[in-house]
């Protein structure tokens, strides 16, 4: 698209240019609540925003119908907006990215790199694939919880019997560990074999009771990890496990036993790590962000093993760890010493006495002294908050994502004005001085 575009006239009356070209994956299509408009299919895997100018409204009309066969030639249906208003709506999604946050209260890992154009699809590919490892690892979590829960004490209701509780349970607790077992078995070696040729996995397949569905005939893509990015192979709790759970333990006698498996796979699925993508496509500039439950300490360091994953990926491909939101503490150990070295001779002339961002981006300035306070660790653990006008304060902020979409309309926000003037700055404070 941006090639095409790119070779079309620049200057005179029939100049076309791409002034905008945004992207959002999978899971920010999910969480913005994309409403598609292909005919075809379901949500869409990926989708770009693009505005095309120009001077002529034939000649932007050409090429915004040129883009649309180029979509229609790769699979995918594309869609021209031909009002304002009609343009407006199409990105309201993309201004609704901070919601990948929200079940996390806003907090996430924000790791900006620089891709080349060129390079992109390997990018989301490696991405893709660390999703898919992480989430298979959730999962293989889960059926050691659950496998824990059924070895131990089962909640049943009350029931009018003579029988023990064990002869009211029979043989439905080993069937449900049988079945756990031949679960994990079967995510466990899709874990371990994503690069396996297809030609091979396929003959696994029946051994291990996995059903491909209908897929796309890939050529240049062979490989069990490609089964996996287009669904026509799933590792599906509520397919693989759920559904039979609940044939197992059908009844009013077992309903307990069914709430708290529900509730055990909300608990491990809260704490399931996934790495989400939305860029500016038009130069590469990618925003990853990972969101965490700042007080759950295992998933954290889940995380900072896929940004370290993450971070030698871009620079493999050629690409810059930095971006439109430069550099934080979490990037410094990324970096070699010649890069950062031109900033420390700079801070060290214009501020020999260290008063501003005291040790940041210096040695010594990492993640080992950080602290990030918790919503979710006040709530539990704040006695104060119960019994004062504090836990109304906090929960009047906690729902904050910081996204900036308060400002336009916020009376007491100063654009030249310091940073406390903006309302989601405020609210930060706010936060910190609860805490």
């Amino acid at each position: 698209m941006r090639d095409y575009l790119d070779s079309l006239p620049k200057e005179g009356p029939q100049r076309v240019m791409l002034a905008g070209l945004e992207h959002l994956d999978e899971r920010y299509v999910k969480a913005v609540g994309y409403g598609t408009k292909a005919q075809r299919f379901g949500r869409p895997k990926m989708v770009l925003f693009g505005d095309i100018v120009g001077d002529d409204e034939n000649a932007v009309a050409l090429a915004a119908s040129a883009v649309i066969r180029l979509c229609n030639g790769r699979g995918a249906e594309g869609f021209i907006a031909v009002s304002p208003e009609a343009r407006r709506k199409f990105w309201l999604d993309r201004a609704r990215t901070a919601a990948i946050a929200r079940h996390t209260n806003a907090f996430k890992l924000n790791e900006d790199v620089v891709i080349p154009l060129p390079r992109m699809g390997e990018y989301c590919d490696g991405v893709e694939r660390i999703n898919i490892e992480l989430a298979l690892r959730n999962k293989l979590l889960l059926c050691k919880t659950l496998a824990e829960f059924f070895a131990g004490e089962l909640p049943l209701r009350e029931y009018e019997s003579n029988l023990e509780k064990d002869e009211v349970i029979g043989d439905r607790r080993g069937n449900a560990l049988e079945l756990l077992s031949l679960v994990r078995r079967r995510w466990q070696w899709l874990y371990e074999h994503l690069d396996t040729p297809l030609s091979k996995a396929e003959g696994k397949f029946a051994e291990l009771g996995i059903e491909p569905a209908e897929f796309s005939n890939h050529t240049n893509r062979p490989t069990l990890f490609h089964r996996l990015q287009d669904y026509s192979v799933r590792a599906s709790w509520k397919n693989e496990i759920r559904a039979h759970l609940q044939e197992i333990f059908e009844g009013d006698t077992f309903r307990p036993v069914l709430e708290r498996v529900e509730a055990l796979h909300r608990g491990v699925l809260r704490g399931r790590v996934f790495v989400a993508l939305h860029m500016h496509a038009g130069d590469g500039n990618v925003h990853t962000n990972l969101p965490v439950n700042s007080e759950n300490y295992a998933m954290l360091q889940e995380a900072n093993e896929a940004v370290a994953r993450i971070m030698a990926l871009a620079r493999s491909l050629g690409g810059v760890i930095s971006g439109e939101h430069g550099i934080g503490i979490t990037k410094l150990q990324f970096l070699e010493a010649d890069e950062i070295k031109p900033f420390i001779a700079y801070k060290n002339r214009i501020d020999p006495e260290g008063r501003f961002n005291s040790g940041k981006l210096l040695p010594g300035g990492d993640l080992r002294h950080a602290y990030t306070p918790s919503f979710s660790l006040m709530g539990f653990e704040s006695l104060i908050m119960q019994q004062s006008d504090i836990g109304a304060i906090a929960d009047a902020v906690k729902d904050c994502l910081r996204c900036g979409k308060c400002k336009p309309v916020c009376t007491t926000h100063v654009p030249h004005a310091n940073l406390l003037y903006s309302p989601r700055n405020k609210i930060l404070a706010t936060s910190l001085l609860i805490e």
